[in-house]
Parts: C-alpha cells; structure tokens; sequence
C-alpha cells in the first residue's frame, strides 16, 4: 500500500467553478433566480427541483429564533434535515432527498471539468475542459509512479467527480504515445471501497486522434488480470454523486465514474456518520490507510471547528500510526496573517500531542518557478499543492 494519503476538502474544488461550502446556498439561489448558469439556461426539471430546495430551506427560518442554525450553510440544512428523519415521517424523507437532488444540480451546473465516460459506440474524442490544474495533477503522479510503482490513497469529502473527469481527460487523450512518451501502466484500476460501486479496470490502449499522425491513449473496461496495472483508491466519505445507494440501483444502472446519477448516496455531515452502513467500508479503509501513512498532505480542508467527528476521526486514525513523518496542510487561509489563519493552525494542533506538533507544516515551500507565476498569490491553493508534486514532489511525498 502507498505511503502517502492525500486528503482533498471543498478547497481542492474551487478551481472546478464548485462554490466552497458558505457559498453554496448563495450559488443555488442565484442559478434559481436567473435561471441560468453563467450562459447556459436551466431546463425544466433543474429550475424545479433548486426552487423546492430553496423552499425547504424558507421553512426552516424559524429555527433561527431558538437555537444557533446556519440557514446558509449546507452542511448545517443537510444535518438538520437529517435528523428529523429520526421522526419516521415520509416528508422529512422527501424533504432530504430533494436537497440533496438540488446540491447534485448545483455542483453538476458548476463544474467546469466535464467528460462522457466511455463511449457505447467507441467513438472516442480527446476533451481537455475546464481547469488545468485537475490535469496536471494526474500527470504529476503518473510521471512518479514511472519511478515508486505505487499511487497514493487519495481521502476526499466532496461529492462531485472533478478527479474522475479529469482523469479521463487525461488518459483519453494525446498525452502519451506509444513511442516516446508511453503511459506508465498498462492498465489503471478504481476502487472507491463503496460496496455498491465495484472496483473499475480499464485498459491502456494506443490510437491515432483525427486524421494526421498524432498518437494518444484510450481507456476500455477490462475484467481480467493486467501485469503492470495501477491501483487508485479514491475513497469519498461523504458520498458521490456517482455513487448508487442501494444494491438494487447498483445492479440495474451502468455505473460510470464520470457519471451523475438520480438521488446518489451522499452522507449528511452530522455526529453519527455510521448510522448508514453504506459507507463503512470507505471508512474503514481510509482509518487503515491514514495509519500507514508516513505522509498526509490535506489539500483545500480547513478541519473546521463543527465537525468534531473528523478531529475525533483524525485522533483515532493517527494515533497510534507510529511510522508517521509529515503533515502538510495547503490552504490560502495559512498564508495570512489573520485569527482565521491561526484558529485553523489550532484546531490541527489540538489534533496531536506537543511533541507532533512540530511536523506539522503549515506553509509548505514554494518552489522558485512556481513563487515567480504566482507573486505569492496563490501561495496553499490546489495550484500551489500541484506545482510541488510536478516539479518536486519528494518534498511531500515520502
């Protein structure tokens, strides 16, 4: 198993065009009142299901008046929701299902990094959509599994599939060839540890794009025993927006990574996030992971202050790895001098006894190439993360 544990928080998204979290309410009602995203106009059935969430969140103002309830944070509203289900009623059901529609509308009108999958008619097109960055992370990783022969686990809380897409766009596409600059596997593995999304195998194959000589790579799912295969575990705690929630749906949808399908499996951010045991697995095998781990590197994750479960998840799942050399933590936050900045460098701090403390980086290096682009800019941002793993990720990663 990999020696590195990348964990990716709401941050690592920006660049994607997804709002961060206190944002999010905003960005739904704005698409709803104009009706569109940025040019493109919502159809029927997007306007529709963003105007019942907004009206569910309407009817939860009352709250305000007893106890502290953010009504323009959606991990507050999901939470919420969540627990009134322990009423048994239909319509607190209803109610949660259709946010949680709305947040897959809003994330999906968003995202800027888009890809089909794999074609039904084998028709393959190079697409190279959205933001760079997402790109270069994959070839950054590749270009070191050349040399470690391993990728590292990747622990993400954000539902949508900016990583699958990206990494589509990557490997079908005129990236490698089959002359001087061949793909470093023969064939890359998904495994989700989601027991209603099987581990996904796909072949490396080599092709002409368009009429001239330019050669590239397509991927083709492939079911047998590959030399040379690379293994990826994306494990997502929260849930996808690929992700079926039940056996049934799993066996009656073609499941595709790059894929959003109706009412996915996505977990409520609240205190017992066991209470579906969907997802144990995932947790169970990002708990084991983060134990090996001799480098975690947190990307875009503030570890913020109401979500005890996740200070109490890192306690239990770092504790007693005794192996562990660096914690680096990319955020824009730490680069300011702010109470923000310090409050977020605490709340890591109180994660571990005194004697850890000091490997905790907080301000990673920045590389010259990357300082002069930047003029300090973009110092911690999912930038500043991918220009390290490209030009010198032995800083990071172990």
């Amino acid at each position: 198993m990999s020696e590195n544990v990348i964990v990716l928080g709401a941050g690592f998204s920006y660049d994607a065009g997804i709002p961060l979290l206190g944002n999010f309410i905003e960005r739904m009602w704005e698409y709803s009142i104009r009706g569109k995203a940025g040019s493109v106009t919502l159809n029927y059935e997007e306007q529709k299901i963003l105007q019942e969430a907004l009206k569910i969140r309407s009817e939860m103002d009352g709250y305000h008046g007893r106890v502290a309830f953010d009504d323009r944070n959606i991990e507050d509203i999901l939470s919420m929701l969540a627990f009134n289900l322990m009423e048994g009623k239909t319509s607190d059901r209803n109610k949660l299902n259709t946010f949680i529609s709305a947040i897959s509308t809003t994330i999906e009108l968003a995202c800027n990094v888009n890809h089909p999958g794999i074609p039904n008619d084998g028709r393959y097109s190079a697409i190279s959509e959205g933001n760079e960055v997402y790109r270069s992370f994959w070839k950054a990783l590749f270009k070191r599994y050349k040399e470690e022969k391993t990728l590292p686990t990747i622990i993400t809380f954000n539902y949508d599939l900016v990583l699958e897409r990206s990494l589509f766009q990557v490997l079908i596409n005129k990236n490698y060839n089959d002359h001087s600059d061949r793909c470093p596997f023969k064939a890359l593995k998904i495994d989700y540890q989601y027991p209603y999304f099987p581990a996904q195998q796909y072949l490396v194959e080599y092709t002409t794009y368009g009429y001239g000589s330019d050669r590239g790579t397509v991927i083709k799912p492939y079911e047998f025993k590959v030399d040379e295969c690379a293994s990826i575990e994306i494990l997502k705690l929260h849930g996808s927006l690929n992700f079926p929630n039940s056996k049934s749906k799993s066996d009656s949808l073609p499941l595709s990574p790059t894929g959003v399908i109706d009412s996915p499996y996505i977990l409520p951010p609240v205190s017992n996030k066991q209470s579906n045991g969907n997802g144990n697995q995932t947790w169970k095998t990002a708990l084991q992971r983060l134990r090996e781990a001799k480098n975690v590197i947190f990307v875009g994750y503030s570890l913020p202050k109401t979500d005890m479960y996740m200070q109490f998840f890192l306690k239990a799942a770092l504790g007693p790895n005794q192996e562990l050399n660096r914690l680096f933590i990319f955020d824009p936050v730490l680069w300011k001098n702010t109470a923000e900045s310090e409050d977020m460098k605490r709340r890591y701090e109180m994660c571990f006894s005194e004697q850890l403390r000091n490997r905790i980086v907080f301000n990673p290096e920045v590389s010259g190439g990357f300082a002069h682009r930047s003029s300090g800019n973009l110092n911690g941002t999912t930038a500043h993360f991918v220009n390290t793993l490209e030009d010198e990720p032995n800083k990071i990663l172990f």
